[in-house]
């Protein structure tokens, strides 16, 4: 199938990006593997990410990129992905987080400063990740766009409730900023 006359110039402008770190005022907190991550959430009104995989469950401080609590316990039934939601450990004990990933669900798509981050899938499997600056677009020609990445393992991207962190989370990896 053809691509659309109009898209033509979006697509051309997507491929001749080469993968960069977001700009300022983004800078990298936390790059972490991560092996069976299945799905990641942030703590309601934090930057604290709650991290889910096969070996349990982890909580990163998305602004310092300490990771402030692990669970190894994988017995324990947590994690309940149908209503896309596990329990927090650490200082998110006793609170439900709702979660993204493997069974669906999302983050935030964009920041209350117009911050937005999309996914094209121009070759799938591959994922390629667009940051947007402020208040523009992809399909903008001249806006501001980053791409963060191609993934082919995707399981989450987006930012915190607070605006203040964005996340990519891969099968193996979190990657913060």
């Amino acid at each position: 199938m053809a691509l659309p006359e109009h898209l033509i110039p979006v697509v051309k402008r997507i491929e001749a990006l080469a993968v960069s770190p977001p700009p300022s005022p983004w800078r990298l907190t936390v790059q972490f593997g991560i092996g069976g991550l299945t799905d990641v959430g942030f703590g309601p009104d934090t930057d604290l990410l709650l991290v889910v995989s096969s070996r349990g469950r982890g909580l990163f401080d998305c602004t310092t990129g300490e990771r402030v609590a692990r669970d190894g316990d994988v017995e324990t039934d947590f994690h309940d992905a149908s209503r896309l939601l596990a329990d927090g450990i650490g200082t998110l004990d006793g609170i439900s987080v709702p979660m993204a990933g493997l069974n669906g669900g999302g983050l935030s798509g964009g920041t209350s400063d117009g911050w937005t981050v999309d996914d094209f899938t121009l070759e799938w499997p591959h994922h390629t990740l667009l940051l947007n600056g402020p208040f523009s677009w992809p399909y903008d020609i001249n806006g501001q766009l980053w791409k963060l990445g191609a993934e082919s393992e995707l399981r989450a991207f987006g930012f915190s409730t607070t605006g203040r962190s964005l996340v990519i989370a891969t099968s193996s990896d979190v990657i913060a900023w």
